[in-house]
């Protein structure tokens, strides 16, 4: 990965946004969260793609690997503070046990964010690419 740091930064900013606007929309409905969750979460999650890319793959002979390293870093990432937060965090806060069921009773829709992270990578490489080609 050419910068790690920038890359961590990015997608801690995209998930710090996710999560805060996942919480705050579930406590006014359920339904907001998850048309937030298919709506604004992808513009934030494309946006941060496409911005690391778009400092880190000055040609387009670098931008397919440049991009299937993030996706690959992003997901890793993901599912590491899903766990964390979801299984560890979150139910400390309420008072609950830890719950090492997550990742089975959240499915499909956690395992959908990880498929997103890979359709947002391409389609910001793909935009990029086509700037790069002007």
């Amino acid at each position: 990965m050419k910068n790690i740091k920038l890359g961590l930064k990015y997608f801690a900013l995209a998930y710090l946004i996710a999560t805060i606007v996942g919480f705050t929309t579930f406590y006014i409905h359920e339904t907001l969260m998850w048309i937030s969750m298919f709506t604004i979460m992808p513009i934030v999650f494309g946006y941060f793609f496409y911005s690391y890319l778009k400092k880190v793959s000055s040609n387009a002979s670098t931008l397919l690997r440049d991009t299937n390293i993030l996706i690959l870093f992003w997901i890793i990432s993901s599912f590491l503070l899903d766990g964390l937060v979801y299984i560890v965090i979150v139910p400390i806060i309420f008072g609950n046990k830890s719950n090492w069921t997550f990742f089975q009773d959240q499915s499909p829709w956690i395992w959908l964010n990880y498929l997103t992270i890979i359709l947002l990578g391409h389609i910001s490489r793909l935009i990029l690419f086509k700037r790069l080609n002007k």
